[in-house]
């Protein structure tokens, strides 16, 4: 089979396919959808109507219970009422034109206030004071309330009578101020005629006016229908229930779920009625003939209308599409498989080393993927003969130019480093030979070359019995030019180092001579001071320099490079100011170049000065060569295998070892 029949094939069967699963899909999904909407709708219209048959029985009683608590509560206000203003002592005419008043203005719409002896000489109509107890006829309905005049207090609420064309309700209770009956009534004929309205037929009624409910049914526990009511679209009434339906009320469990059941052509929907009352009232229900089971019957033909109708409209469209879906693949495939052939053509052409060009022009003339990709290899084709001519010129060309380019690169690097070399000798070379040695100071110092030379230095100059010069610079950049500046920096400050000669004015001539003479644009910083040996004195002034530490015998380290100036070669004409401190006995000077305090780790974090005087303050007690090991040792730990040694590392310590009495006694 040719690979034109199975992408025909292929594109038709997935076609097929798609159709029938897309149809089906939608058939049953359909179905099942309307399924649960009809069978949703029923059970919530069965269940609103055992809800509204439940409240139509329970809602006359609970109107009752408000209004018998209503008209006690007026009858109690009314007995106050009257207590007040005969206490005021207003006149029994008085008190009746005020409550007609009150009656009038929404009040009780009867209102009767007895004596000790049952006369009811206060009354809001007009008439006769009647007798309650003695003489029905002659008044309110008051039998009832005969015995309230013997307790105090209490009260009792009356079912609704009859009277002068009136549905009346009264309450009644005692006085509370005397021995007295206190009854108001109402007229409630208009609630009556309400709750009549909201009962069971009017609720069947509602539902079936809606036209989505086919019938409608209460039945009490024994299946004996006490409502119904039944529509159909040609307004026939609907059949009666049948002995399996009846069988599946009576079965329903008082306390469970709304149940749903096929019958025929439609769905039944039985929910059961529950009052409010205690545990036992179901049975009281059923004792009196309520109804207990709510019945609904609506129309259950449509899903299946709509899966039939459905599946025979997603036969014709697959139908059709199949057909369609035929002749479109074989068109296709005849015209999409003839560049691909031509193309076949030419990469055997290209392979045998016979390509013709020409060969795919009608291939390359089109305007879709084929087309772009007979011309790509068509060029393809064309460029790869003169590629491989000119490739193996090209590699020899390019093996040349790395032979010298690598005799080059190996001349640079033996040139830079014996520059290095170079400039490392000068470096090493300018350090003191030998520091001074006594019993009053102990002096060490040591440089530690970094990758590249950078040029710092230390140096100590004795500049008479008494005084010495201690000196720490570094300069910037590296290589040459570092070790350049270094020279210029050390000459500048041993021309002035003489006696008499203070840091400041050693600083000032070695800038003027930086900035007029120094070829490259670098700078230096520098720390000079002049310690007196006898004394302990040290004066001291620095040119931009950090890390110069006094370290007194407790481990506390002050830091030394606030008096001074900016770095030397930056500006002419710049002063350094001078400070002087003391060293006394066991105490340290310590100076390093920036090389110690700007050696990173991994994080590019600095080594920096709290770090620094940790270091000193963990040395207390060592000589100074011991102290001078710890400090490099914690550089070293700080910058680890991640980090980074910032240039040389350049270290000067001296340690004074006279004791404070004998400096009293030279000065």
């Amino acid at each position: 089979m040719t690979f034109q029949q199975r992408l025909i094939l292929l594109v038709t069967g997935l076609v097929l396919l798609a159709v029938v699963a897309v149809t089906t899909a939608m058939a049953f999904t359909t179905r099942a959808a309307l399924t649960g909407r009809v069978e949703a709708e029923a059970r919530l219209t069965a269940g609103l109507l055992a809800r509204g048959a439940a409240q139509a029985r329970d809602i006359p009683q609970e109107v009752d219970a408000l209004l018998s608590e209503r008209l006690l509560s007026e009858a109690t206000l009314t007995a106050h009422l009257v207590a007040l203003a005969e206490t005021a002592k207003l006149a029994p005419r008085a008190i009746n034109d005020r409550l007609k008043q009150i009656a009038e203005a929404g009040g009780p719409d009867e209102m009767w206030i007895t004596d000790n002896r049952g006369r009811a000489y206060l009354h809001n109509l007009s008439g006769p004071d009647p007798l309650f107890g003695q003489d029905a006829k002659g008044g309110p309905r008051h039998g009832a309330y005969a015995g309230l005049l013997n307790r105090s207090p209490a009260s009792l609420a009356s079912e609704p009578a009859l009277e002068n064309g009136k549905l009346m309700k009264f309450a009644g209770v005692a006085g509370v101020d005397k021995p007295r009956i206190v009854q108001v009534g109402a007229d409630v004929r208009r609630l009556g005629d309400l709750l009549r309205k909201s009962g069971t037929d009017g609720l069947i009624d509602g539902l079936l006016a809606t036209r989505a409910v086919e019938a409608a049914w209460l039945l009490d526990r024994d299946g004996r229908v006490l409502a119904r009511g039944a529509v159909t679209a040609d307004g026939v009434g609907g059949g009666p229930l049948t002995d399996a339906d009846t069988a599946a009320a009576k079965s329903l469990s008082p306390g469970g779920e709304v149940a749903v059941r096929v019958s025929g052509n439609s769905l039944l929907a039985l929910a059961p009625i529950r009052y409010a009352g205690p545990p036992n009232a179901a049975a009281a229900n059923a004792a009196a003939g309520v109804p207990t089971v709510a019945v609904v019957r609506v129309p259950y033909t449509e899903p299946g209308a709509m899966l039939s109708r459905q599946l025979k409209i997603g036969g014709l469209v697959g139908i059709f599409v199949l057909a369609l879906g035929v002749y479109a693949c074989l068109r296709f495939a005849r015209d999409q498989m003839a560049p691909v052939e031509r193309l076949s053509e030419a990469v055997k052409a290209v392979e045998a080393g016979r390509f013709n060009p020409f060969t795919l022009n009608e291939a390359a003339d089109r305007d879709d993927e084929f087309g772009r990709l007979s011309r790509v290899f068509r060029r393809m084709a064309m460029e790869a003969t003169a590629r491989e001519e000119t490739l193996d010129a090209q590699l020899v060309m390019r093996g040349a130019e790395l032979e010298t380019k690598s005799e080059k690169l190996a001349a640079a690097e033996q040139l830079i480093e014996g520059e290095q070399r170079a400039a490392r000798d000068v470096q090493s070379n300018l350090l003191p030979r030998q520091l001074p040695v006594g019993r009053d100071s102990q002096f060490y110092g040591t440089l530690v070359p970094g990758h590249t030379v950078s040029g710092d230095f230390y140096d100590v100059i004795e500049l008479d019995e008494r005084h010495s010069l201690l000196v720490a610079a570094g300069v910037s950049g590296g290589g040459v030019p570092a070790a350049f500046l270094m020279l210029m920096v050390r000459g500048a400050i041993r021309e002035t180092a003489r006696s008499g000669a203070g840091p400041g004015a050693i600083l000032a001539h070695a800038n003027e001579r930086l900035c007029g003479e120094s070829p490259f644009d670098g700078f230096a910083t520098a720390f000079v001071a002049v310690y007196d040996r006898v004394s302990g004195t040290l004066v001291h002034s620095a040119a931009g320099h950090r890390g110069a530490c006094r370290v007194t015998a407790d481990g506390v380290v002050e830091f030394l490079s606030a008096a001074g100036g900016q770095p030397l070669g930056v500006r002419r004409g710049v002063p350094y100011g001078e400070a002087t401190v003391v060293l006394n006995q066991d105490e340290t000077l310590f100076l390093c170049t920036d090389g110690v305090l700007h050696s990173v780790d991994g994080r590019r974090e600095p080594f920096g000065e709290e770090r620094l005087a940790a270091a000193l303050a963990s040395s207390r007690g060592m000589s100074a060569r011991d102290r001078t090991e710890t400090v490099l040792r914690a550089v070293q730990a700080h910058a680890g295998m991640d980090g980074m040694i910032a240039g040389d590392l350049v270290c000067l310590v001296m340690r004074r070892l006279l004791p404070v009495t004998e400096t009293a006694e030279a000065m």
